[in-house]
This record gives C-alpha cells, structure tokens and sequence, in this order.
C-alpha cells in the first residue's frame, strides 16, 4: 500500500458543537486522500454521541459521499491493535476516557495514524477552526517541494476577523524562553512570502512527515498544555527543516477548550499557570544555563501583575517561581 494518505488529528474535549463544524468544512478539502482522526479526551457532555449523531444526520452530504466512520478505544491504540484491515473509513472516533492534556491526547491520534501503512503525513489540527478546501493539498504540496521539511505550518487568521493573521509562525527567545507568533495583528494582505527561518510552528496548524514522527517522536506529555510544539521544534533540530504554508490558510477561533492568557474568570487562570509552568519546564530541558534567565524572567512577570493589581495572576506566576501547584486549576 502507497503512503499518501494525511491523518488529520482533532482533539475534543467537551466541544463537540466545534468540532462538527471543523469536520463540515475539513470534509469538503480536496486535492490529497485523508482520514479524520478526532481523539475524545474524556468528555462529560457525551461529546462522541453527538458526533455519531453529527454522522447520522450528515450521511451523504459530502459530494453525496456517506461518511465511514470507526469507534475504537485508547486502549486498542496502546495495544497496537488498530492496523486497517477492513473496508477504508473517512473518520476515526478514539475515545481517550480521560483528559491527557494537548500533546496526551493528539499523541493517541498519531500513534494510530502510524499503525496504518498509507499514512504518509499527521496534521494536528484544532477542533475551533475552519479549513478552506484547498489548506490540506497546499501544505502536502510543500512538503513535496522541500525534501527537508518535516514539520509544516499554516498561515492562520482570526475566524471572527478573516482579513487578519493571527500567526505565521513563531520565534523563541532562548534567554527567556518566551515565544512570539509572527504576523499576529497584521492584515493578510500584507503577506507575500513565507518567513526565511522560524524557531517553532504554533499548535493551531502543524502538519508532520511520517518520516517526522518516526525520527523525532511523538509529542513530550508532561507539558499538559502550551510549550508541547515549541519542544517538538527543539528537539527536530539538524534533523528536519521546519516552516511554514502561505497558500495553507486556517481560520482559528482560540482558546475554546482551555482559555487564553487574556481571558477572565477560571479558564484564563489555567491557562496562565500552564504557560509559565510550560516555560519553565522547557527550560530545564533545552537551556538549563540559562535558568537564572528565565526565573527572572517570571519574577518580572509577577511584579508586573502586582502593579496591575492583577492578584489572582501574580499569585500564579509566584507560585510557578516556587514549584507550588494550584491544585484548583491544574486537570479539571
């Protein structure tokens, strides 16, 4: 069996509503054969139930297609027991049965990707986006112009406002180990070629070569959330170049599952502890010299919050300083 086939991975957790929505417009791509990969990571609103019945209702809409689709659980995956064999499907249902985070959960997606010998490419892709039908054919077509690529980007834009980027890659700051998506805030028109060199491919759009994966590995899991593909790119150094798609266009809504960094309430509290806890962590493992950096780093990060009089906000970032977990906010 050839390996052209892209495995899409998409990771749910309690928001199958987005994720049908994803699935609509993924279904409609054109240009490359794919099989949909959504990893359920422990849902509590019957998420996979509402994706059958998505299926259900949906059946022969796409180009009067009815969709094949496969249950399995985490379980077959780790055991290795998920090579197709039988009568090909559009889409793979996994039920995680509990939340592993980001990198946990689309690791399970990969892993059964790689059980099926057709894969030749995974594109992680988040449940909150939208994909015109050309975005996938676009980054397989890079990849066939760019023998060294293993890890490839799209150019993602706001959903609610399409005429902006929301990131064109990223750069890391190896002193600090902060990050910065390139573009974001620019208007699209403004892009006419792709960035010369970038550090990392943020987590919205990342498509992988099988020879990626196999090379490189799987995603590192002890992050939970954030920090996971800025590791990924790290660790693919002098192995594989890694770049970025304009043709791929993504639109991404941001921060449905978890909550971004700017977000009030609860959520935006999590999210801010997993990043600074993520930064910290990727230090240690990348730049151990240059800790004394990065600590200062998040000294600043509280002391800024102080005079914000964002309290809740310096209490995190203190607490990432010291090791102390917010046992309130971490895997709920």
């Amino acid at each position: 069996m050839s390996k052209d086939t892209v495995y899409v991975v998409i990771l749910n957790w309690n928001g199958w509503q987005d994720t049908v929505i994803c699935l609509e417009h993924l279904f409609k791509s054109q240009g490359c054969r794919f099989v949909a990969v959504v990893c359920d990571n422990g849902s509590t609103n019957d998420s996979l139930q509402h994706i059958e019945a998505w299926l259900r209702e949906k059946s022969g809409a796409f180009q009067k297609k009815e969709l094949a689709y496969r249950l399995v659980a985490r379980t077959e995956v780790d055991a290795r027991r998920c090579a197709q064999t039988g009568s090909p499907v559009d889409l793979v249902l996994i039920d995680n049965a509990e939340n592993l985070g980001f990198a946990g959960g689309c690791n399970v997606g990969i892993r059964y990707a790689l059980q099926q010998d057709d894969c030749a490419h995974v594109w992680l892709l988040n449940n909150d986006t939208v994909v015109p039908p050309d975005s996938m054919a676009a980054m397989v077509n890079a990849f066939k112009s760019r023998p060294s690529l293993g890890l490839c980007g799209s150019q993602v834009r706001y959903l609610e406002q399409p005429e902006l980027v929301q990131s064109f890659g990223g750069l890391l700051n190896k002193w600090f180990c902060t990050t910065h998506t390139l573009s974001c805030g620019l208007p699209a028109s403004q892009l006419v070629s792709e960035p010369a060199n970038i550090d990392f491919v943020p987590g919205a759009s990342m498509m992988a070569s099988r020879d990626f994966l196999e090379s490189v590995g799987l995603m590192y899991e002890k992050y939970f959330l954030y920090f996971e593909e800025i590791d990924w790119a790290e660790r693919a150094k002098g192995k594989f170049q890694i770049g970025v798609c304009l043709d791929s266009l993504v639109y991404h809504a941001g921060g449905a599952s978890i909550g971004s960094p700017g977000e009030a309430g609860q959520r935006g509290l999590r999210s801010e502890y997993y990043l600074l806890r993520g930064r910290l962590m990727f230090a240690k493992r990348f730049y151990p010299h240059r800790l004394w950096s990065v600590y200062l780093g998040l000294l600043a990060s509280v002391g800024t919050r102080l005079r914000k009089k964002q309290w809740d906000r310096a209490g995190i970032a203190l607490r990432v300083v010291l090791g102390q977990v917010p046992k309130n906010l971490v895997r709920t």
